[in-house]
């Protein structure tokens, strides 16, 4: 992506006219409608570069791309030579005009003819095209040209782009989550590239997520937490980050991550130093203190999992927090045996224990690192379950003066949670919103609003956190 041309494995944006596609290019064909398109044309090319269908000679519907400099519509094709009548008066819509048949259509589309020679043969058949005003024929063709236009444009993903495509394709897999709607959280959290953000998301094809990452760069960190194994990142693949972009994304399972959280606090201890009365006292009630959250932390994950909003990811959240449970303790006896039997090997041991330390775990260790060093800017909740456990697990680690953002696709769990923050003295400017942005065509004297617009596109809590005097 970085030399603009397109290479195999890029995911790219085929547009046609103002239908997108996302299509990862490689040697197969790409399905448009039911057009079959061979995209071995776009390999090693520009993008913004503007192809034109050529049917293959005997295939049904099939096409290869040829490079073309500009396109032409059909009304500047079919109109040079066409005659047309001074009003619309004499003809009537009694279904007789097209001579030809459906199935006489269906024929031309699937014998292989382009567009132009289709919507030719479609105005040579018609009783009334030539009696029609200019105007009409114009509209009639425009009609035409969004079904048998031949020409494609390649362009690289973004996240309008894949927010448009996937809220097209099924809502449902993003919850309901508008480009409206994600340019409202990404707007309030305040984003800023070298800054650390927390970011928790379940159900959302990592769409924020990508958007996030998308505005940090160099000294900056995305902390993505998420429940069982495997992190979504379709949203994050589609937009061709660069490795060096892909750094600073950290995906860990919310569960190992809060428990080396709180196993780190409750292990600190006074390393040979003499403490004062103060001192201890403050330990002390440290101390106690992470005893408490450790069994608020049990006692929120058993609230999340006994929620009654129906996820999918739940029986993977406990088998990833039990298996991260078991490979603790098989590091353990790992570690015991590699000491009994150190003599006979040949490396030495703390290669081998970073060779073999998975993934997940390297970065959930990175994670903590970062938390204990320094809180983060800011903290969005983007989930299917109910979220006031989570904010309440991930709170602490949002630094003061810090936003917050929860989404989610009902306005009953935010209503709770804002009565739950009020409570506790420590955000302020709470706000719940509902985002809706309808599209307008603007003409001279008139506007023409779009009325196929969803009027649901989720809720949105959002805050300020601030101390209230106790210790946090």
């Amino acid at each position: 992506m970085a030399d603009n041309f397109v290479k195999v494995g890029d995911f790219v944006v085929v547009q046609r006219q103002s239908y997108t596609k996302l299509y990862r290019v490689s040697s197969k064909e790409c399905l448009l409608g039911k057009d079959q398109i061979d995209m071995g044309a776009i390999i090693d090319r520009p993008v913004w570069t503007t192809y034109k269908m050529i049917p293959k000679k005997h295939g049904k519907r099939s096409f290869y791309l040829e490079e073309c400099n500009n396109t032409e519509s059909l009304s500047e094709q079919l109109l040079k030579n066409v005659t047309s009548g001074a009003d619309n008066r004499n003809i009537f819509d009694d279904g007789s005009s097209q001579l030809l048949s459906t199935e006489e259509i269906v024929e031309l589309r699937t014998s292989g003819l382009s567009g132009q020679e289709i919507v030719g043969q479609l105005i040579e058949n018609s009783k009334t095209f030539q009696n029609k005003t200019e105007y009409s024929q114009e509209k009639y063709l425009k009609k035409k040209e969004k079904k048998y236009f031949e020409y494609v444009t390649i362009r690289w993903p973004t996240i309008r782009l894949i927010s448009d495509i996937m809220y097209r394709v099924d809502p449902t897999k993003i919850m309901g989550l508008r480009m409206d709607a994600l340019a409202q959280i990404l707007t309030t959290i305040g984003l800023h590239s070298n800054g650390t953000y927390m970011i928790y998301e379940s159900g959302c094809q990592a769409l924020v997520v990508a958007g996030m990452l998308s505005q940090i760069s160099e000294g900056g960190h995305l902390i993505h937490v998420h429940p069982g194994n495997f992190a979504q990142r379709n949203a994050v693949n589609a937009m061709n980050f660069s490795s060096n972009q892909l750094s600073h994304l950290i995906q860990v399972n919310i569960y190992s991550l809060l428990r080396k959280l709180w196993q780190g606090n409750s292990s600190k201890e006074s390393n040979g130093v003499v403490k004062s009365e103060t001192d201890e006292k403050e330990d002390k009630a440290e101390n106690e203190n992470s005893v408490k959250q450790q069994e608020q932390v049990q006692d929120e994950k058993s609230k999340i999992l006994s929620c009654n909003y129906d996820i999918d990811m739940e029986e993977q959240i406990d088998d990833s927090f039990e298996e991260a449970m078991d490979d603790d303790e098989a590091n353990v006896q790992n570690k015991s045996e590699d000491n009994s039997n150190s003599k006979k090997r040949k490396h030495p041991d703390d290669c081998e224990t970073v060779s073999k330390m998975p993934r997940w775990e390297q970065e959930t260790e990175k994670a903590v690192d970062i938390l204990k060093s320094r809180k983060v800017d800011g903290l969005v909740i983007v989930s299917r379950e109910h979220p006031a456990n989570i904010l309440t697990a991930l709170m602490p680690y949002l630094d003061l003066s810090r936003p917050f953002v929860v989404y989610c696709m009902w306005r009953e769990p935010l209503l709770e949670l804002s009565v739950q923050l009020k409570s506790k003295h420590d955000t302020v400017s709470l706000r719940l919103t509902e985002t809706w942005m309808r599209k307008h065509q603007v003409l001279p004297s008139r506007t023409h609003p779009d009325i196929l617009t969803s009027g649901g596109s989720g809720y949105i809590l959002s805050g300020i956190l601030v101390d209230n005097g106790s210790k946090r």
